[in-house]
């Protein structure tokens, strides 16, 4: 009978303990994921931030000064300028504006979010896997075949319109041209950062990555007769 009781005591106590040892490698497992999500948005919040402000505030500002310009310049075909101008850059500010990189903001709300217990750990794990996933759909929608076709049929259609609606063939070549130009030096900046996170994070591998710091590089956008060249560091 006692060494029955034993027994049960016994299996009881290593039962409790498969359960603890259990929590216990659980809550590591969400720690580090924790810690590898918030890396990776800590990574790119730099270059996201950058990107995102500084194309925006571009397309923004293009946009001011073809408007105004627009109201101030005397003749026909340099009023059609402006007013292409205004249209392409209207667009790409809105589109900025509307679709977002959002990986800094994302990096800000993660770490603020509380993990005082396993619910609040579990739920802010599950927002960051959220995240993680619209963060890299972002970026790969940047870099994707559509949005290069899209790019395309804005500058040209600019460009058809200063070459056959304002009768200025070469205009309408050169503004094409600028537009692409522009287009594609915005996609080719982006951050693809948090599209390899999330592979990596698929993958399981959770190893730390050291935090790089971005090279200086040169940006050159243009939109119709307005050049703009900024040095980032």
């Amino acid at each position: 009978m006692l060494s029955s009781l034993n027994l049960r005591q016994t299996s009881l106590q290593t039962l409790t303990l498969l359960s603890l040892l259990s929590c216990t490698a659980v809550q590591a497992d969400e720690q580090a994921k924790l810690a590898f999500l918030q890396q990776q948005f800590d990574n790119s919040a730099s270059h996201s931030r950058l990107w995102q402000d500084g194309w925006f505030g571009l397309f923004a500002g293009v946009t001011a000064l073809n408007g105004i310009a627009y109201t101030q310049t005397d003749g026909e075909h340099n009023k059609y300028d402006r007013a292409v101008g205004f249209t392409t850059s209207f667009l790409g500010a809105a589109d900025m504006l509307l679709n977002p990189m959002q990986t800094h903001r994302f990096a800000e709300d993660l770490k603020a979010m509380p993990e005082t217990d396993n619910t609040a750990r579990q739920l802010k794990l599950a927002q960051a896997e959220q995240w993680l996933n619209t963060a890299a759909e972002r970026e790969i929608y940047e870099q994707s075949l559509l949005n290069h076709f899209l790019a395309g049929l804005v500058n040209g259609l600019a460009g058809l319109a200063v070459a056959y609606d304002d009768k200025r063939p070469a205009d309408g070549w050169m503004t094409f041209a600028t537009g692409m130009i522009a287009s594609e030096v915005k996609i080719y900046t982006s951050p693809q950062t948090m599209t390899a996170a999330r592979e990596q994070y698929r993958n399981g591998n959770l190893e730390a990555a050291t935090a790089k710091s971005d090279a200086p590089y040169w940006q050159v956008a243009a939109f119709g007769p307005v050049l703009s060249a900024t040095y980032h560091f």
